[in-house]
């Protein structure tokens, strides 16, 4: 029974442990896997932003600003380089020599010979980082196919290293990042040079004999230490993850298990009786052992799952909103022509039709692109105290017109129900959203219930929602349901399931981005036949919602201004300035906050300034600090269309947000210079202290005062 005993436990110790090497190995990979995919997206966002420009161009400041930007949030970064075709670095990530040829490197010969693809170097010294590196590679060619240099990233050996450590269990094991041919990139134990994996070795001959992954044991040449091996291959890249424990740690356990059998045999020489209570004491003791262990292994999982997915969906959120951004501006060229050419098209009918349908396309790619900018949380918001029954209420007949005659809806809203902090725009537009796809899931008919209520998340809070006090509102359907699958993507950006040219796939994942940015969460549950809820928590307010004052604005100055204008951007300077002249204002043009700093000095008769904020070298907040310290007095108007922007010292500005239409511009140059007109007439007299933050805090919402240390419209 001993003999048996020793045996049967030598068996399930290797077992388990085999299975903690193998899972051990599938987290390494993952992280790898997810790592190379980031960095092939980071080498594509840098080809498709230089491949139509010239060296002289990439050369300039602005390509080495957006690779620094395009690095920071890259903690596997440590450097971003575009090289030429000899090897001379044009644009990076950080200072470099110019002297410095990277034409001995490997991964540079290796793209000038052909087209490697992505290309793992081996490690080596950066010259310019002084940093222990390998590099990731990517050919860039030149217009007729020749070699046109490189575009690489060099990534950091510690930064795997580190994850090697927290991912492996307790006790004294081995892991490593190893290219196809055996050169070690990266590993943990750390040591002061990577080596090489012999061909020979038996981890080798396992990798060429089942090149996806595998098992093997046997005496590792680096140190001579016998392992039991876990490898992977990372996806489709010329990499492997390998993870090991010392088969004298495997076995110890046992050891000390057959220490405990022995003992108990003992026992049993003595007496049946002491033996079978030993025995069942013993059985019961491992089965509890063994459940704990698992429920920490299935804790741990999950855990893991749920890193993986917060990882992949900030990384969605990082590319739409900086996609988003862009579009801004290009549709803020198109409707400010647009809607400039409406007024001079007037007796061709046909044509107006079109300038029309041309205007409603324009007008839907800013609503995608404000739910992109939703998604990412980088939409502006202006957050109230918003009464959410009397909002449903006030919406209703837009609802029962979407819905349809076969749509049922019924609210359930509490007596009393507490107000929430929410932009109530935004709000209206996340229940519509919500209660058109329910109406999409329910082909036959169906009901939709709208309904609210009081809700905590005390202690730690309910996964991704903050201690505190909210109001869950939910969305119900009697629909058809999601499986499982789609459930898991539901909120991803462009996932839906309707046919071609019935979704854009961005309602759930503005209602999510939505929540997020307010301070709350979204949950959404459901399954198949049996319809679909999703309940969105929005903060609770403290204070009553009061009712909205009806705003009346004052009969439109017609005096003509002149407003400096400063946009990098060509077009949308352009488009700004044309629309700027139709009203009747004089416009100064500049390229950037210096040029415009030159032209107020030359011409100190600017009655106002309108600049964009995401200009390279002075920002426009940059430009509204020096103007509030050079000419106070000055009217400044911020254009912008993100809602996250720098902390900044004592700066309140006006902003519009891009992309916006004439009205709304003049509409915007009219509140400015109207509170400018009144701060003059409060400055004559002595202000009492904290006078100018009171009235900031009050203004009107056409073009509305932005505190740069908070995100949000005051």
């Amino acid at each position: 029974m001993f003999a048996a005993a020793a045996l049967w436990n030598r068996s399930e110790v290797l077992r388990e442990d085999t299975q903690t090497i193998q899972r051990t190995t599938a987290i390494l990979h993952e992280h790898a896997r997810k790592v190379f995919d980031t960095v092939e997206l980071v080498i594509g966002r840098v080809d498709d932003r230089t491949r139509d420009l010239s060296w002289e161009e990439i050369a300039s400041p602005a390509t080495s600003a957006f690779l620094r930007d395009l690095k920071s949030p890259l903690e596997q970064a440590v450097s971003i380089w575009i090289t030429d075709a000899s090897g001379r670095v044009r644009a990076g990530s950080q200072a470099w020599d110019p002297a410095v040829s990277l034409a001995d490197r490997d991964f540079f010969a290796a793209q000038r010979e052909r087209d490697a693809g992505l290309f793992i170097s081996e490690p080596f010294q950066g010259r310019a980082t002084r940093t222990s590196s390998f590099a990731a590679s990517r050919r860039r060619s030149a217009a007729d196919g020749r070699f046109g240099g490189t575009i690489h990233v060099s990534l950091s050996p510690d930064y795997f290293s580190r994850f090697f450590d927290e991912a492996s269990p307790n006790g004294p094991d081995f892991a490593a990042l190893i290219r196809q041919d055996g050169e070690i990139l990266a590993r943990s134990p750390v040591r002061a040079a990577n080596a090489r994996v012999a061909p020979d070795s038996p981890l080798m001959r396992a990798i060429k004999d089942r090149p996806d992954g595998g098992l093997v044991s046997g005496v590792s040449q680096v140190d001579r230490r016998d392992r039991v091996f876990a490898y992977r291959k990372v996806g489709p890249y010329p990499l492997y993850v390998s993870f090991a424990i010392d088969r004298d740690v495997i076995l110890s356990r046992w050891r000390s298990n057959i220490l405990a059998y022995g003992i108990v045999a003992l026992l049993s020489a003595l007496t049946l009786c002491g033996v079978s209570w030993l025995a069942l004491r013993r059985a019961q003791a491992e089965q509890i052992a063994v459940l704990a262990m698992r429920r920490e292994s299935e804790q741990r999982l999950a855990a893991e799952q749920r890193l993986f997915q917060s990882q992949k969906m900030e990384s969605l959120g990082q590319l739409t909103g900086g996609v988003a951004h862009d579009f801004n501006n290009l549709l803020a060229v198109v409707i400010g022509n647009l809607d400039l050419l409406r007024k001079r098209v007037t007796e061709d009918e046909r044509g107006r039709r079109l300038l029309e349908n041309a205007i409603q396309g324009a007008q839907r790619g800013a609503v995608l692109t404000q739910r992109l900018l939703a998604y990412s949380r980088t939409q502006e918001l202006a957050p109230k105290v918003v009464d959410v029954p009397a909002l449903v209420a006030g919406m209703m007949d837009l609802l029962q017109r979407s819905l349809g005659p076969g749509v049922r809806i019924k609210t359930a809203f509490p007596p009393e129900l507490p107000p929430v902090i929410a932009d109530p725009n935004q709000l209206e537009l996340v229940l519509l959203n919500l209660a058109v796809n329910a109406r999409d899931a329910m082909p036959d008919g169906g009901t939709v219930t709208l309904s609210a209520h009081p809700d905590e998340a005390p202690g730690v809070g309910k996964g991704d929602l903050r201690p505190g006090a909210y109001i869950r509102i939910t969305v119900q359907d009697t629909g058809l349901g999601m499986d499982p699958e789609t459930l898991a993507r539901a909120i991803e950006p462009f996932f839906t399931t309707k046919g071609v040219g019935k979704g854009t796939g961005l309602g759930l994942s503005m209602v999510h981005g939505f929540a997020v940015q307010s301070g709350g969460a979204t949950r959404i549950t459901s399954s198949l036949g049996s319809g679909t809820s999703v309940d969105v928590w929005l903060p609770r307010s403290s204070t009553p919602a009061l009712p909205e004052a009806v705003e009346t604005r004052e009969e439109r100055s017609h005096r003509a201004r002149t407003i400096l204008l400063v946009d990098d951007d060509p077009l949308v300077m352009a488009s700004t300035s044309a629309m700027l002249e139709d009203i009747g204002h004089t416009v100064l043009e500049a390229a950037s906050g210096r040029a415009a700093l030159a032209l107020l000095g030359a011409s100190p008769s600017v009655d106002l300034v309108i600049a964009d904020y995401a200009m390279p070298g002075m920002t426009g907040l940059k430009l509204a600090e020096r103007l509030r310290t050079d000419r106070p007095e000055l009217p400044f108007l911020l254009a912008s269309g993100h809602a996250e922007l720098p902390e900044q010292a004592d700066i309140l500005v006006a902003r519009i947000t891009k992309p916006f239409r004439q009205d709304e511009l003049a509409n915007a140059i009219d509140d400015v210079l109207r509170r400018a007109g009144a701060s003059a007439r409060r400055d004559s007299r002595p202000p009492p202290p904290g006078a100018r933050r009171a009235e900031a805090r009050h203004e009107s919402q056409g073009a509305q005062p932005v505190d740069p240390r908070n995100d949000r419209a005051t």
